[in-house]
């Protein structure tokens, strides 16, 4: 009971912190993230190729491409989700200011690393993908979206569980407290969003844990 109450403890902190920046994250426009959308527009522009400007409400656009980084390219879900992330993987540790401090600062080193590969994938792919999955611009967006978020929140818990604590920590953050805030504020969800965000995780970790359970078989067998 003791080592309950003492976890409690710990994760209390972490978790209203991110149900506040949840909360924040939800109203704030462009201009309120130029800490996430800054130095994203700056990596993609150092990693070659890209040519992203300010503009006066705070997006940055890169004419050549066509693309624009707006307030759903910050990835603030992916963000607070990488941060738990973090701390699961201290899971038995305090949570002291220094660690919640640190494993935030982590967490947003991924978010930007994850942020830039999407938007790679998206400048490069995403009319192929589209093309090839008879797929909408749209829907191939949000694939290449929720693919990378995953796969890297995944990889970041390699060795702590990745199979389990990926898509709870992802579905919990992207998917149910939508869904519990639609049910409480009498507002609906967008259906095809939370189907899009689900979908992937979910297969992903039936496909992974079915792939162990042949792989034991087969051991056994042998």
């Amino acid at each position: 009971m003791a080592g309950s109450e003492s976890r409690l403890r710990d994760w209390a902190p972490a978790i209203v912190l991110a149900l506040a920046f949840k909360a924040f994250y939800a109203e704030a426009d462009a201009g309120q993230l130029q800490w996430l959308l800054r130095p994203l527009a700056g990596l993609l522009n150092l990693l070659g190729g890209f040519a992203f400007q300010p503009t006066p409400g705070g997006e940055w656009l890169d004419a050549g491409h066509g693309l624009v980084i707006i307030k759903a390219c910050a990835g603030g879900n992916f963000l607070i989700a990488s941060w738990l992330g973090y701390l699961w993987r201290r899971r038995g540790q305090p949570f002291g200011p220094a660690v919640l401090a640190g494993t935030l600062a982590a967490a947003w080193l991924t978010t930007l690393v994850a942020n830039a590969l999407r938007i790679v994938l998206i400048a490069h792919g995403q009319d192929d993908l589209a093309r090839i999955g008879h797929l909408s611009d749209a829907d191939a967006h949000r694939l290449i979206g929720i693919a990378v978020y995953f796969a890297c929140l995944w990889l970041q818990l390699v060795g702590a569980g990745a199979w389990l604590a990926a898509p709870a920590l992802y579905l919990g953050v992207a998917v149910l407290l939508p869904v519990l805030k639609a049910a409480l504020s009498g507002h609906g969800i967008d259906a095809g969003y939370a189907l899009w965000t689900a979908a992937l995780p979910l297969a992903a970790v039936a496909g992974y844990g079915l792939w162990r359970r042949l792989r034991h078989h087969d051991a056994g067998r042998a």
